[in-house]
C-alpha cells in the first residue's frame, strides 16, 4: 500500500469540513437522546473523529496494518463486525441499557476513554511510521522493532475501549468474543501474504519480533 505524502488541499479541506460535521452531529445527537449523560459518549465521539479524520487524509486503510492489500472478504467481515458493534454499544448506552454498569459511571466510562484514546494514539504512531517506509522495502522501524502489528493492537484496544466508555458488558463480551477472533485471522492473512512477499527477510522477522505484545526486557 502506498502512501499519500504530499500536501492535497482538496482532500484536506473537505476532512476538515467533515470532521466538523461529525463532531457537531455527534454533540447535537448525545444532547438530544441523553442530555443527562452526554458528555461521556460526546467526548468519545469527538475522539473517533479526529483520529479517522487522520486515518482518512493520509490514506489509511482501517482494516488492516498498511503493509498489504487485504482481501474484501475479510475487510467486508470486520466491517460487518465493527459497524453494528459500535452501534450497539451507543444504542444500548442511550436506549436499551442491557448491559450497563450504572453503578461505576462515570469512573469506568473516563477509563474507557483513556484506554481508547491509547489506543488511538498507537495507531496513528504506527500510522506514521509507515508514511515514511520505503516503496517495496520491508523496514522495521520505531515500535515495529518490539511488536509486528502495532495497528491491529491498537485496533484491539479500542474495541475494548468503546465497550468501557459506553459502559456495556455485552459490547465488551462481542470484543472479546467476535472482534478480536476476527482481527486475529487477518492478522494470520496478512503475514501470509507479507512472507510470501519478502521471503526470507519477513520470515526472520516473524522469528525475532512478537506478534502484539513487545517481550519485556530482561
Amino acid at each position: 500500500m502506498k502512501f499519500i505524502k504530499n500536501f492535497r488541499f482538496g482532500r484536506f479541506i473537505w476532512t476538515l469540513f467533515v470532521t466538523y460535521y461529525f463532531i457537531n452531529f455527534a454533540r447535537n445527537f448525545f444532547d438530544d437522546a441523553a442530555p443527562d449523560r452526554a458528555i461521556i459518549p460526546t467526548v468519545l465521539f469527538f475522539i473517533v473523529t479526529i483520529w479517522l479524520a487522520f486515518e482518512y487524509y493520509f490514506g489509511s486503510p482501517f482494516f488492516q496494518s498498511g503493509l498489504v492489500e487485504m482481501s474484501p472478504i475479510w475487510r467486508g467481515f470486520f466491517a460487518l463486525f465493527f459497524y453494528p458493534y459500535v452501534g450497539f454499544c451507543v444504542a444500548d448506552y442511550v436506549w436499551f441499557q442491557w448491559g450497563q454498569v450504572r453503578q461505576l459511571y462515570p469512573t469506568l466510562n473516563l477509563i474507557g476513554i483513556l484506554v481508547f484514546a491509547i489506543g488511538v494514539l498507537l495507531r496513528l504512531y504506527s500510522l506514521f511510521l509507515l508514511l515514511h517506509l520505503p516503496d517495496n522495502k520491508f523496514v522495521a522501524k520505531g515500535i515495529y522493532k518490539h511488536c509486528r502489528q502495532p495497528r491491529y493492537l491498537a485496533t484491539m484496544i479500542q474495541l475494548i475501549g468503546i465497550a468501557l466508555a459506553l459502559s456495556s458488558y455485552w459490547g465488551l463480551i462481542f470484543a472479546l468474543g467476535i472482534g478480536i477472533p476476527l482481527i486475529l485471522v487477518e492478522i494470520h492473512y496478512e503475514e501470509k501474504v507479507l512472507a510470501e512477499h519478502f521471503k526470507t527477510e519477513y520470515i526472520n522477522y516473524l522469528k525475532n519480533v512478537p506478534r502484539l505484545f513487545p517481550k519485556l526486557k530482561k
